[in-house]
């Protein structure tokens, strides 16, 4: 049975991946396939070049060693440009990108141990954008070029962002690259997190500012577009949907937690799967659990 693992986006709460991996490759053999968006692209690449206990080893190593300062550079003057409405974005992508460079075992996609799928989302007409072959570190840059944060990665002529806007977590392309059975392994779920094992987590959620508030936003249209992704797949493939945390308490530009992440996230993960069910195909949440129908809000 060909088998597809799907990696969604979740900035820098990857590390949850890397926890699930290590869990799966406990019980499963190594994935036929391998598709990311964003942080999960990048998780996708690294597993892609050794998809082994080993290469999930060497990425918890990479999670649990990587510092903000790499990935999200803080330049006053380039905020402030961007906050004037002067520049499309906040930060530059120089810092990602010869990070990628250093650490990405190979430089063509089609060079990976498993075919590899990294989505984006191309800009002017907002189709989701998937790359299978070609120089690897401008798909992965522009699968990670968060709207507004980064700027826009061009490629052949046309401009991409971040794959989550149009393809975040995309079951359906595996199905259709042939997969019959997949595995989601999201950055974010509905598992409590539990405060004994994360050092000065929040008591209420990120929120109150204009950032967290569009986040907020973009994430929710993303899960409801998973979640009818999802109930359509379920009948196409056997769909499994790994534990992810609840992680609106933590913040996605800092790495300080990625280790406490990658062995919830392994533990969760390793008692899950043994009683493990596929995903019904009916209405679901984002964790893939059936739910009952719900009326929308009501104003008096």
């Amino acid at each position: 049975m060909s088998t597809a693992w799907v990696l969604p986006g979740g900035s820098t709460f990857g590390a949850v991946q890397a926890g699930l991996v290590s869990a799966l490759f406990e019980v499963e053999s190594p994935p036929d396939m391998l598709l990311g968006t964003s942080a999960g692209a990048l998780n996708s690449a690294w597993l892609a070049a050794d998809p082994t206990p080993r290469g999930a080893e060497r990425l918890r190593e990479i999670w649990r060693t990587m510092r903000r300062g790499e990935v999200f550079p803080v330049e006053p003057m380039r905020i402030l440009a961007g906050k004037l409405g002067l520049s499309d974005h906040l930060m530059s992508n120089r810092g990602l990108a010869g990070w990628l460079h250093r650490t990405l075992p190979f430089r063509r996609l089609d060079q990976a141990e498993v075919p590899l799928t990294v989505t984006a989302t191309d800009l002017e007409s907002g189709e989701a954008a998937y790359f299978t072959s070609g120089p690897a570190l401008p798909a992965l840059v522009a699968s990670c070029a968060i709207p507004g944060v980064f700027p826009p990665v061009e490629i052949g002529g046309r401009r991409f962002v971040d794959g989550g806007p149009a393809a975040f977590m995309p079951i359906s392309r595996a199905v259709e690259q042939g997969a019959e059975r997949v595995y989601v392994l999201p950055c974010g779920g509905k598992r409590p997190l539990d405060s004994a094992d994360f050092e000065q987590l929040p008591d209420k959620g990120v929120g109150g500012s204009i950032p967290a508030v569009n986040g907020a936003a973009l994430s929710a249209a993303m899960y409801a577009a998973s979640e009818l992704d999802m109930q359509l797949n379920a009948a196409r493939c056997e769909l499994y949907v790994l534990p992810a945390p609840k992680v609106d308490r933590l913040s996605p530009y800092s790495f300080k937690h990625s280790a406490a992440l990658i062995d919830w996230a392994w533990r969760t993960a390793a008692e899950w799967l043994p009683k493990a069910c596929p995903v019904p195909a009916e209405p679901v949440d984002i964790a893939g659990v059936a739910r009952t129908a719900r009326r929308g809000v009501e104003t008096a």
